[in-house]
């Protein structure tokens, strides 16, 4: 298990392990763990993996089809990935989590990213642009129990960052009412609760990402690599560049 070397961390939730997603996971070590640590957590519901096998990088291994409700609404296009950030975090309490997909990637340097992400103390960082352009053109907008929120707000959280202190109080919520996906309810509880919120285009940085097909976003990776960029999806890793 790893020695905590910093007060926060970053994690990447995927369920793909081939050789270049091997590739893209120790370059992502190698630029971030000089700010923060960095956890793979790894969904072993398809494909198993031994940790044992990579002693170079840290793994928090879950079965998605063994976590209730990690499947929002039982839709496997849907998953959410604080029904297993939570536990993570009770086995490796931060100050902060910077959770990113694993077919998310950056076109820029990840440490300076990351230098600037971890120089910031809020509760909710998240990525402001939005290609929909309307909140309810996003999946699941409706069905939500109870009157909690006088405003519903959504955004992509390919990236996003949560404070401990947040992520416990997400944690209390979804325990009474867990019919809010977690991309409105990120957002949502933190902009009509008053915590303290950043979003990552204040950093200078820029995003095209959309859930259309990989190939689309595939392409414009490699064909316009705009600088400061991050692309979704991406999911072929041998496309990527370091």
């Amino acid at each position: 298990m790893i020695q905590q070397q910093h007060k926060n961390c970053t994690v990447l939730v995927t369920h793909r392990m081939d050789e270049p997603m091997l590739r893209y996971l120790r370059f992502l070590k190698g630029e971030i763990t000089e700010a923060m640590d960095f956890y793979v957590l790894y969904d072993c519901g398809t494909q198993p993996l031994d940790p044992a096998d990579y002693p170079d990088l840290d793994f928090y291994v879950f079965n998605s089809s063994e976590l209730p409700g990690f499947f929002f609404g039982g839709d496997r296009r849907l998953p959410n990935p604080l029904k297993v950030l939570i536990p993570f975090s009770k086995v490796h309490p931060y100050s902060h989590y910077l959770v990113m997909e694993g077919d998310l990637v950056l076109c820029g340097e990840w440490r300076n990213f990351v230098r600037k992400v971890n120089g910031l103390a809020c509760d909710y960082i998240h990525i402001a642009t939005d290609s929909f352009g309307d909140f309810r053109r996003h999946f699941n907008i409706y069905g939500f129990r109870n009157d909690c929120f006088k405003r519903l707000y959504a955004f992509w959280c390919h990236i996003f960052s949560v404070s401990q202190r947040y992520l416990t109080d997400l944690e209390a919520f979804m325990q009474e009412n867990d019919s809010f996906y977690y991309e409105i309810l990120l957002p949502t509880m933190a902009y009509n609760r008053g915590y303290y919120i950043r979003q990552f285009e204040n950093l200078d940085f820029h995003f095209d990402i959309s859930s259309k097909p990989a190939e689309v976003y595939e392409r414009k990776y490699i064909e316009e690599h705009r600088p400061k960029t991050f692309y979704h999806p991406v999911k072929n890793s041998s496309l990527i560049r370091y």
